[in-house]
């Protein structure tokens, strides 16, 4: 007969020792250490995605607003001079224009509409204004922010032979497109090209009050569709027209 085992000995080989518990923590501790560095990560880019991605949204939006708004500019004349130059301004920190938007006075509904840059802090901020179009120069009003954020925006000009200059002051035509660039806060740029933006109402202020050369003006103002198809010099995609095709549309200036 055997001898009964002892409920002493028993009861010390059941459970865990003190050093298991101890190094069972201790590899418990390194696993959610791991997994709570990784739910970070993961967690900052998805947060990052989401950044980029409502970015882009916004970029998207503004651009659009303004290809709508240089897709109505008119080659008007400035209220008060001499008609030599079309009321249309622009330099590298903004543009103004005259555009028949629909919402101006007049049979035309022209009113003048504005871009310019702020700076606000570490931010900047693209302001859409607009107001009539009079003589002098109107404070203007209703401002809608197109982008804001922590980058750069740079304008600049396409003429008629394809080339991109950085002002667009006391001319008489308006230009065949306004580019736009943006970049990141460190410079990098957000867009791969600059963003083209055609303008289509590409006829000069002598196409409708013409100098005494007039046949010869009276083949530049019917040749507008040509000018318009030239490619860039920095072989830009327009934002208007996937083909890089512009549009002529038949219009007639004047002098508000």
């Amino acid at each position: 007969m055997k001898p009964a085992v002892s409920a002493s000995r028993s009861d010390r080989r059941a459970g865990f020792t003190l050093l298991e518990t101890l190094a069972a923590l201790a590899i418990a501790a390194a696993a959610l250490a791991i997994i709570g560095d990784f739910a970070t990560r993961a967690l900052r880019n998805w947060h990052r995605g989401d950044t980029a991605i409502a970015a882009m949204e916004m970029i998207t939006r503004g651009i659009g607003r303004m290809q709508t708004d240089l897709a109505g500019a008119l080659p008007i004349s400035v209220p008060g001079g001499d008609g030599a130059a079309v009321l249309f301004k622009g330099d590298a920190n903004g543009v103004v224009f005259a555009a028949a938007t629909g919402f101006g006075t007049g049979n035309r509904a022209v009113e003048l509409v504005s871009y310019s840059i702020f700076k606000d802090r570490d931010e900047l901020a693209l302001v859409r204004n607009r107001g009539p179009v009079t003589n002098p120069q109107p404070e203007l009003r209703d401002p809608v922010v197109l982008m804001k954020g922590r980058m750069q925006v740079r304008f600049s000009y396409r003429d008629r032979n394809g080339k991109t200059v950085p002002t667009w002051i006391e001319q008489r035509d308006l230009p065949t497109a306004v580019a736009l660039e943006i970049f990141g806060e460190q410079g990098n740029p957000i867009l791969p090209v600059p963003a083209l933006i055609m303008v289509p109402q590409n006829y000069s202020v002598e196409c409708f009050d013409p100098p005494a050369d007039k046949a010869k003006i009276e083949v530049r103002c019917q040749n507008q569709g040509a000018i318009q198809d030239q490619p860039g010099d920095d072989g830009t995609p327009n934002a208007n027209n996937q083909s890089g095709r512009g549009e002529t549309r038949s219009g007639r200036g004047g002098q508000f």
